[in-house]
């Protein structure tokens, strides 16, 4: 079962509904909504109006959270709770709004935009919007598994193959398998076996042969869970709103290995964690959680202290290298090429190289399709992870790739231009200095 919405932790006195999805889902990368296949018949829940917030108040201020009705001041955005605190987010004001309005002005089904800093670990953008539901908020956009992981779960596979002893440029021979896996598209079969591409390669253009064969070949269930769970799946999350875990069931049948290797199922993932999962291999292999909250300030209290989660290292520098060439590789040549680069070739953010992974997927009754970029930028030294998921409608207006972009373009322009202003205050410090003299 794909959970549309898994249920959040944020419980007590205010609910949260969700809609279950049973059945199956449709396989990756359709260069349109007219070639996608059909997929299997599922059966969806009709979603229950969801209680104001302000009609019972929770007990502690995790639980008053609301990130709709934080507004900016001085520089951050704030929310003033019914208690008298005061929460302030570490989210950008002018980045926040920009997403919120991007998902607004394309009418998505239902989409989440993520954006974490690095090097400190505080959360720039954490936005999501619903045009076909309006109870539905920010925080179960953002914080629940509410999609499969689709191939972004790959990631999580390379990263065990390379530490299983996988090259990236070891030269795998398949066929088909596109759309779908079967028994044949993971057997060796020289007659059929005419393509021979890399694990590097199958990640960039997200080819599920490769990943299925070598997923059978070298790792097991049990080596798959052991690099599932130390990438975050199945594990409490630390972080200052509550987080329902991303899910991933490993199973042992060969066949049904192979398609949760290639991300076809069984596994679920929130944006957070997306975000968090390419911060991995962007800071050289160390899992570091996020915080949103910058301060609570209680009146009479002063200022609360706040746990900050500790990055944990998960994976070696080397294989965090393999894994995150791989990924720019995506953008230079692979499924996310053309939301980074005009038709002429011409990349859109100039010389700065990003580093991702797609994902898609599609469900039927109603029709939602699942569009994932999860990545870091610049790829020579990252400065920020992110996710981005959007569930479109059968028309769709635009992919993950592009949107995650488009962001990335904001958040560049605005630190252009931040680095303008310093550089000037230096200058006039400096030439105030010599006039002295």
């Amino acid at each position: 079962m794909i959970g549309f919405f898994r249920k959040s932790p944020r419980i007590g006195s205010l609910s949260i509904f969700l809609v279950f999805v049973t059945g199956g889902v449709l396989a990756h990368h359709s260069k349109g909504p007219s070639k996608r296949p059909k997929a299997p018949p599922l059966v969806v829940e009709q979603e229950k109006p969801r209680p104001a917030k302000k009609t019972e108040i929770p007990q502690t201020w995790k639980m008053m959270v609301d990130l709709d009705s934080a507004t900016p001041e001085g520089g951050r955005l704030v929310q003033q709770l019914p208690d008298g605190a005061k929460v302030t987010f570490t989210l950008d004001p002018e980045l926040q709004a920009w997403a919120k309005g991007h998902l607004e002005n394309y009418e998505i089904p239902y989409g989440a935009m993520v954006m974490v800093d690095i090097k400190d670990g505080k959360t720039l953008v954490m936005a999501g919007h619903s045009s076909r539901n309006e109870q539905v908020d920010i925080e179960q956009l953002c914080l629940t598994p509410w999609a499969p992981a689709a191939s972004v779960f790959k990631l999580v596979t390379a990263a065990a193959l390379v530490d299983r002893g996988v090259p990236a440029n070891a030269q795998i021979c398949y066929h088909g398998g596109m759309r779908g896996l079967r028994k044949s598209h993971i057997r060796d079969n020289p007659k059929l076996d005419t393509t021979c591409r890399s694990l590097s390669y199958a990640i960039a253009k997200s080819v599920n042969p490769i990943m299925g064969k070598l997923a059978v070949r070298y790792l097991g269930q049990k080596h798959l869970t052991r690099w599932a769970r130390r990438l975050g799946f199945e594990r409490p999350v630390p972080f200052d709103l509550p987080v329902a875990p991303s899910k991933a069931s490993i199973p042992k049948e060969k066949l049904a290995l192979a398609r949760v290797a290639a991300g076809f199922w069984k596994t679920e993932i929130s944006p957070l964690h997306g975000a968090v999962l390419a911060g991995v291999a962007a800071s050289g292999g160390l899992l570091r959680w996020p915080h949103v909250v910058q301060s609570v300030q209680r009146p009479g209290a002063g200022s609360q202290p706040l746990r900050r989660s500790v990055p944990k290292r998960v994976m070696n520098r080397y294989l965090a290298r393999q894994l995150r060439q791989m990924m720019v590789r995506t953008t230079v040549m692979g499924s996310a090429r053309r939301g980074f680069h005009s038709r002429r070739g011409r990349p859109f953010l100039g010389k700065v190289k990003v580093g991702g992974k797609t994902g898609s997927l599609s469900r039927k009754h109603p029709y939602l399709q699942y569009s994932w970029f999860v990545g870091f930028a610049p790829a020579a030294k990252p400065e920020v992870a992110f996710a981005v998921l959007l569930g479109n409608p059968a028309r769709w207006r635009i992919k993950a790739h592009t949107s995650a972009r488009m962001m990335l373009s904001q958040y560049f322009k605005k630190s252009r231009t931040k680095k303008k202003k310093v550089a000037s205050a230096s200058s006039k410090t400096s030439a105030t200095v010599l006039a002295r003299r």
